[in-house]
């Protein structure tokens, strides 16, 4: 009985100590160029007509550094065409956004997809993106 105590008093101490051990503060580090994010994107209408308005909604945040721009593109054989940018002066890093562009179809692109990419900006210049393809009916 004796040795099953002590068994028991081993193993809390174990518990006690290893607790003892993990810190509660972060580790200290500098967030050098930090990224933002695009967690979701969304079209109002995947398939389209020539001459109807797509609105794009996107949900957004940088919570390591402030975020300046947001753009729109649109994607000619891989190559980015800019269509409008959206600036950003105040910016509160413990907040997501919710932002939106709206884009209407040209003519000429019946038949075709449409690729669009929105590239999110930091202070550091560092970009993420995020494409989204609509499909121009015929």
């Amino acid at each position: 009985m004796k040795n099953i105590k002590n068994i028991a008093s081993l193993l809390l101490m174990m518990v006690f100590m290893s607790s003892c051990i993990l810190e509660d503060e972060e580790p200290e580090y500098d967030v050098v160029g930090a990224v933002g994010t695009i967690a979701t994107l969304t079209a109002s209408n995947t398939n389209p007509e020539v001459g109807q308005t797509v609105t794009f909604t996107m949900t957004i945040y940088s919570e390591h550094e402030n975020a300046t721009e947001l753009r729109m593109n649109r994607l000619v054989s891989g190559t980015p065409t800019p269509i409008s940018t959206r600036t950003f002066t105040n910016w509160n890093k413990e907040d997501s956004y919710v932002e939106s562009f709206q884009y209407e179809i040209p003519e000429g692109t019946a038949g075709t997809t449409l690729t669009m990419q929105f590239v999110l900006v930091t202070e550091s210049n560092y970009t993420t993106s995020r494409n989204i393809s609509v499909n121009v009916r015929p």
